[in-house]
């Protein structure tokens, strides 16, 4: 659900900076001059400095660095410091303390007087430098820096900027929120949530609103941004209707800036004008809740405040009470108090004739409809309805004119909030197309890899398998070997002994063991089909009409036998051999 913050809300706030700005320029003088007295000093003590710096390891020069006091120091001495430190830190090569000099040099823009556009090439090598570098949550710094410079710039797209303070802040959180500290974490998401205000996204307002508030610094250096996120929660719950909470941070905002102790000049002016606020915030608010006798106290502290702002320009300082007049004025009517409501009558109506020759009073053209409703009703109560009826005619023709541009304004705000969601949902397609990408291509890595351990682990065995289908062919060639030796060996001792005429027992078993049985040959082929796998097989296919005794002839053929061999061997006489050969050939040649 989105809410819009109140007109007179938007319209102090816008006048808060211009106020800053014009103090600024009233004290510059007196700064130079401060200046001017105080340089001597100012360099013994950057010397000094300067040396303890270089004695530092990295990791103290980085801690020294994130606590310089630059917020209370001139901008001439902030100038020599950084200077003659970024020197130091360049010669010792600490490429952290160099990146870290160079953001304190851009968050210093300002004091140091930067252009916008040296401030946008500031930025962008500080990208580059966090990037080569290799520091995370320095490059996320950069990247915002960067981000807004170019936005500023016209560079960047509202779109653009959007998604980039989307995926700064998922980063941010990844990485942890405490690791930003050294950078102001709380004015890093301030401007976040700024930018979300812009748009009326006020759900992601007060996501990073509420992380700010984490590491809010009440001290003078965190008051300006510490107060502004109070503010702006305090505004959220508000415009809710919240008023339990809105009250709360409305109180903080008070005691923060009351207790704050400060000889600065600048951050007392803030004080005084936050504490103001403050006050009148808390009695608009209790007055919605019908508590006037609490609201008139703390109006009452506000309006006193708004007319002791003498910093002030002329014309804000005028504007700042006339506002505080009318959050008054609504209680004395509310309460009854008519004598007391006539004097702010006719305060407002004295300082409004001054506001009319305020050369931007354009700007301020919604500032009287408060005030006409006020006086409506004070006529009204006075009995002069014709008076009454004057100024709620003069106050509806404003309030319709207000409608129309703030309808008109939450349009061109919706339009770009249509903008932004289809520039960001075009940006989550394309990441979603990458991270797809990325999936196929490491799910098709990972197949390749798993075939390739398929396939090298099935070559693998089948390497390991033909190394044994080897050892043991080889293992059975010397088994064939060694029979057909013994079976010579035993034929050639048979043939000796017959030639002589000797005939034993012995003999006869000699000569029967030299004979291939059945037995013997179903061991003799198995051992053949290891040296010979094929062989057997592949004559059948050839020859389908072989007999037992040809295959016989063809096995032992093929171990190069002689006929007298075969013949002991098959235990037939060698013209059977010759026989079965001639038989054979034939039948081969058929």
């Amino acid at each position: 659900m989105s809410y819009r913050i109140a007109v007179n809300r938007s319209k102090v706030m816008g006048l808060r900076y211009a106020f800053f700005v014009r103090f600024l320029l009233a004290t510059a003088g007196v700064k130079f001059l401060l200046l001017v007295l105080a340089c001597p000093a100012q360099g013994q003590n950057t010397a000094a400095d300067v040396a303890a710096f270089r004695a530092m390891t990295e990791d103290q020069r980085y801690r020294y660095l994130c606590d310089l006091p630059l917020f209370s120091m001139d901008s001439g001495a902030v100038r020599s410091m950084l200077d003659r430190l970024d020197f130091a830190a360049v010669d010792l090569h600490d490429r952290r303390a160099v990146w870290m000099l160079q953001y304190l040099r851009y968050a210093e823009r300002l004091k140091l007087k930067i252009s916008q556009a040296e401030a946008g090439r500031l930025a962008t090598r500080l990208d580059s430098m966090a990037a080569i570098g290799g520091f995370p949550e320095e490059q996320v710094v950069a990247r915002h820096a960067n981000a807004f410079e170019m936005y500023t710039a016209g560079k960047m797209s509202h779109e653009k900027l959007f998604v980039e303070l989307l995926h700064n802040f998922e980063r941010m959180k990844a990485l942890g929120f405490d690791r930003f500290t050294a950078y102001r974490v709380d004015g890093l998401l301030w401007e976040m949530s700024q930018f979300m205000y812009d748009l009326e996204d006020y759900d992601r307002m007060l996501e990073y609103l509420l992380v700010a508030e984490r590491y809010i610094r009440y001290t003078e250096e965190g008051q300006y941004h510490g107060t502004l996120i109070l503010n702006y929660l305090q505004s959220y719950y508000q415009n809710t209707k919240d008023y339990g909470k809105a009250l709360d941070y409305a109180l903080k905002i008070l005691r923060f800036n009351r207790e704050l102790k400060t000889d600065n000049p600048e951050v007392a002016w803030r004080r005084q004008f936050w504490q103001g606020l403050a006050s009148l915030d808390i009695a608009n608010m209790l007055v919605e809740q019908g508590r006037m006798a609490e609201a008139e106290r703390y109006a009452d502290t506000g309006y006193e405040l708004s007319k002791v702002a003498s910093q002030m320009p002329r014309f804000a300082a005028w504007r700042a009470e006339y506002d505080a007049l009318q959050v008054l004025l609504l209680i004395k009517l509310k309460t009854g108090q008519l004598d007391e409501a006539s004097a702010l009558v006719r305060r407002s109506e004295e300082i409004q004739k001054v506001l009319d020759t305020d050369p931007e009073a354009s700007v301020h053209y919604f500032a009287p409809l408060r005030f006409l409703k006020n006086i409506a009703r004070y006529h009204e109560l006075r009995g002069d309805y014709a008076a009454a009826m004057h100024f709620v005619r003069q106050a509806q023709v404003l309030q319709d004119s207000l409608d129309r541009r703030n309808d008109a304004r939450k349009f061109a705000h919706l339009q770009k909030r249509l903008e932004i969601e289809k520039y960001n949902e075009k940006v989550r397609m394309v990441e979603r197309e990458k991270k797809l990408q990325q999936s196929l291509f490491f799910a098709a890595g990972i197949i390749f890899l798993l075939l390739f351990g398929l396939g090298y682990s099935n070559f693998r065995r089948l390497q390991i398998k033909g190394r044994l289908t080897l050892a043991e062919r080889d293992d059975a060639r010397k088994a064939l070997d060694n029979s057909i030796r013994e079976f010579r060996e035993k034929s050639e001792q048979v043939e000796t002994q017959a030639a002589q005429g000797e005939r034993n027992q012995y003999l006869e078993q000699l000569a029967g063991s030299t004979i291939l049985t059945d037995k013997d040959w179903q061991h003799f082929r198995a051992v053949f089909e290891k040296v010979h796998p094929n062989y057997i097989a592949g004559q059948k296919t050839l020859y389908p009409g072989l007999t037992p005794a040809e295959l016989r002839y063809l096995v032992l053929e093929k171990l190069g036998l002689s006929t007298r061999d075969m013949a002991n061997m098959l235990g037939v006489s060698d013209g059977t051999v010759r026989q079965t050969r001639l038989r054979l050939r034939r039948k081969i040649s058929a």
